[in-house]
């Protein structure tokens, strides 16, 4: 009951923000509301540890100063995309969006064959689908149910307007994703969180553990493999969206190293845009020698015993 009491204020608390804040021009609300988000997330110790091991593994060149603002410029990205899902509808129709690579989109829908979209906790990936729905394509996207139940219910409602199906991850919605793809839809999956027990595949230069299920997919239907990336250009108030080139068929572990390589260039072009939160690079305990990671490395996931995929773990 106390945890039912607990979501439904943390609902109300943004219902409320949502409410209050509906006439505000958008990039001058994130703005404010990210800023905040840097300083309370730098207040927070538990969030500054995760992001600090995470850099010390994959940029131990930055020194103490430059961890901690990249720690702060992340969590102010992160309070831009709560503002843009607590204003979602404005956000679809508000949002200036320069998109590059739709022929390819395009292409896909027509000959029938469908794509699976891939990307990453980066920028807000609904740009993405809110420029593929302006070009008359609809894109669904599959993703994890929000924690809070409330929230979750209210995202179930906003979020399809951006291109249906909205499903969940699991075996219905995973069932539904496929389906759709089969029938030559187009659907959205982020796949740069670590599921337990799927195979080691190199990101940003160490083995994380990485779902090959978009690539199985892909292969199966028969469906284009096409990394899609939306970069907030606050610079600019717009979104810079990119449809990259199709991931050539191949062994679905060498298509997801390939994903992989695409996500980690889109960080390293512009680190503060991605969520550092995660743990993306985590083992189970059967895998932490250093022994297994210098394998993963080498061979691009090969360490890994186990297929199953299991939960994901943020």
């Amino acid at each position: 009951m106390a945890t039912r009491a607990g979501e439904w204020l943390v609902y109300a608390l943004g219902r409320s923000f949502a409410a209050l804040t509906r006439f505000v021009p958008l990039w001058p609300l994130e703005g404010a509301f990210g800023g905040l988000c840097g300083l309370l997330v730098m207040a927070v110790p538990g969030f500054r540890r995760r992001v600090g091991d995470n850099l010390a593994l994959v940029r131990p060149d930055l020194d103490a100063p430059a961890r901690r603002r990249l720690t702060r410029d992340a969590a102010a990205q992160f309070g831009r995309l709560m503002v843009e899902y607590a204003q979602f509808r404005r956000f679809l129709r508000e949002i200036e969006i320069r998109a590059e690579g739709l022929d390819r989109l395009a292409e896909a829908a027509a000959s029938g064959r469908g794509a699976v979209l891939v990307t990453a906790h980066y920028g807000n990936w609904e740009a993405a689908r809110i420029a593929a729905l302006r070009a008359g394509i609809e894109c669904g996207i599959i993703y994890r149910a929000f924690n809070n139940r409330y929230i979750d219910r209210r995202a179930m409602v906003v979020i399809p307007e951006a291109g249906r199906p909205v499903l969940q991850k699991g075996p219905r919605g995973m069932r539904a994703f496929l389906e759709h793809v089969e029938r030559g839809g187009i659907a959205m999956v982020l796949i740069d969180q670590r599921n337990t027990g799927a195979p080691l595949i190199p990101f940003l230069g160490h083995p994380a553990e990485t779902v090959t299920i978009a690539a199985e997919l892909a292969r199966r239907t028969g469906a284009a493999l096409i990394p899609v990336v939306a970069r907030r250009n606050t610079a600019a108030r717009r979104f810079d969206v990119r449809f990259e080139p199709e991931v050539p068929p191949a062994d679905p572990r060498e298509m997801m190293a390939e994903v992989n390589r695409r996500i980690g260039a889109w960080i390293e072009a512009d680190p503060t845009q991605w969520f550092w939160f995660h743990r993306r690079w985590k083992l189970r305990g059967s895998l932490r020698r250093s022994g297994d990671r210098r394998r993963a490395t080498r061979d691009g996931g090969g360490g890994a015993a186990s297929a199953r995929r299991g939960d994901r773990d943020g």
